[in-house]
C-alpha cells in the first residue's frame, strides 16, 4: 500500500513540475547584427549609392517564426542618421514602437529586404504544406540619389514616376523566378 502511494506521489510530483517546466518556458530568442553602409549599384545601368545592409542590396530576409523575440544590433555606417521602421510589427517587451521621425530617435549616422515570419506548429495554415517559398521584395528606383531626391522633396518638388521598379534589387527584364506546375509554393 505505502509502495503505490509513494508512486502516486512520485508520478503526481512529476507531472506538477512538468507544467510548471513549460509554464516558464519563453519563447526562442534570434539574434542579427547588421552594418548598414552604402555600396556601389547599377541595378538600372547607372551606377550609384545605395544603402545595403551587411553589404547586400536589397537587404537580408528575416525568417522568424511568430512570438519568436528578434534582436537586431544595428551599426549605422552611414553619413547621416538611420530610421528603421517595423510596420506591422509588434514591439513585446519593449518601449520603441513604428513610427516617424520624432517618435522614434534615428540611429545616428556613425536598407531594405524581406521579413518572414512563419506560422507556430500549433497554429494551422489554410493550405497543404508548401514545397518552398519564394520572397519577393519590389521596391521603386530613380536614377537620382538619395540624398537629391530627399532635397526635391524638402524643396517641394514632387519625386515623379520612379525610373524603374526593381524586383529582388534586380532591374526590368532581369529577375526570372520560374514556377512550376502543381508544386505548392508561397510567394511573399
Amino acid at each position: 500500500m505505502l509502495s503505490t502511494l509513494h508512486s502516486a506521489s512520485l508520478f503526481s510530483s512529476l507531472i506538477l513540475l512538468s507544467i510548471f517546466n513549460y509554464a516558464f518556458a519563453e519563447d526562442p530568442f534570434v539574434f542579427y547584427d547588421w552594418k548598414v553602409s552604402y555600396i556601389t549599384a547599377s541595378p538600372f545601368g547607372v551606377k550609384q549609392q545605395v544603402i545595403a545592409v551587411n553589404g547586400q542590396f536589397p537587404g537580408p530576409i528575416l525568417n522568424v517564426t511568430t512570438n519568436w523575440n528578434v534582436v537586431i544590433n544595428i551599426k549605422n555606417d552611414l553619413d547621416e542618421p538611420l530610421l528603421l521602421t517595423w510596420n506591422g510589427i509588434q514591439h513585446r517587451k519593449n518601449s520603441w514602437q513604428d513610427g516617424v521621425l520624432g517618435t522614434n530617435c534615428p540611429i545616428p549616422a556613425g536598407g531594405y529586404g524581406g521579413i518572414v515570419i512563419n506560422n507556430r506548429n500549433v497554429i494551422p495554415v489554410p493550405f497543404g504544406t508548401p514545397d518552398g517559398d519564394i520572397t519577393i521584395f519590389i521596391g521603386d528606383w530613380y536614377t537620382k540619389s538619395h540624398k537629391e531626391l530627399r532635397k526635391d522633396v524638402e524643396n517641394g518638388i514632387d519625386l515623379g514616376v520612379p525610373d524603374a521598379i526593381l524586383f529582388n534589387g534586380l532591374g526590368p527584364y532581369r529577375y526570372d523566378q520560374a514556377l512550376v506546375p502543381d508544386v505548392l509554393a508561397i510567394i511573399r
